[in-house]
């Protein structure tokens, strides 16, 4: 039987544009990178890159396939399938980096209570922290496959994701552990339906250490 494996990420909000114009209204957006391959995480897991982009790829195949968009819920569930009154962010933007080995894109709050939950806290200032959470199979990390992945570090507890595991949700959660994932917060405006909002570009520029 697959196991759960979640791995947490944090996201720093932070206000970068605003709306011009009298009809002008926001869009919270959380920018970021939503998971990374070939580095050992705070939850002692590395997602070899082959993996990692096989768990990209079928879930925007499922996606592409069923219509539904990756999704998160307020905290996780113990549940494969999502509980819909938990839904609080979708992504309408998620890519894969092939030369950093990193899943990217962007969360935007749903019109849902949850959703509501998640834009009161990130324009209140709170980090926002999301967790991903998939089914597969770990191994543990052998000395030979850590010193492959450039891993120094003790690896006493440390385990491999396996071929196989899929991307279930990207949860917004209340605790943090992550090792990288730092981003910010945008509010895009627009000027109304039929006008085109001004979008800022290249705010993930030099984000990450």
């Amino acid at each position: 039987m697959e196991d759960f494996i979640e791995e947490d990420i944090l996201i720093v909000p932070q206000e970068e544009i605003i709306g011009e114009g009298e009809n002008a209204r926001k869009r919270l957006v959380l920018k970021g990178i939503f998971s990374e391959a070939n580095s050992l995480n705070r939850n002692k897991r590395v997602y070899p890159k082959a993996v990692l982009r096989e768990i990209y790829m079928e879930a925007m195949e499922r996606s592409r396939r069923t219509g539904k968009p990756i999704f998160g819920e307020l905290e996780h569930s113990s549940k494969v399938n999502p509980i819909l009154d938990r839904i609080a962010v979708k992504f309408p933007v998620l890519e894969w980096d092939e030369e950093k080995g990193q899943i990217i894109g962007e969360a935007v709050p749903t019109s849902t209570p949850a959703g509501n939950i998640v834009k009161g806290l990130a324009e209140d200032g709170f980090p926002i922290c999301f967790s991903t959470k998939m089914s597969g199979k770990v191994i543990p990390l052998t000395e030979e496959k850590a010193k492959s992945y450039g891993i120094t570090e003790d690896i006493e507890n440390c385990v491999e994701v396996m071929h196989g595991a899929k991307l279930l949700s990207i949860d917004v959660v209340g605790e943090q552990s992550c090792q990288k994932a730092i981003s910010t917060t945008v509010y895009e405006g627009f000027e109304g339906e039929n006008s085109n909002g001004k979008k800022l570009q290249n705010i993930m520029e030099e984000l990450f250490c």
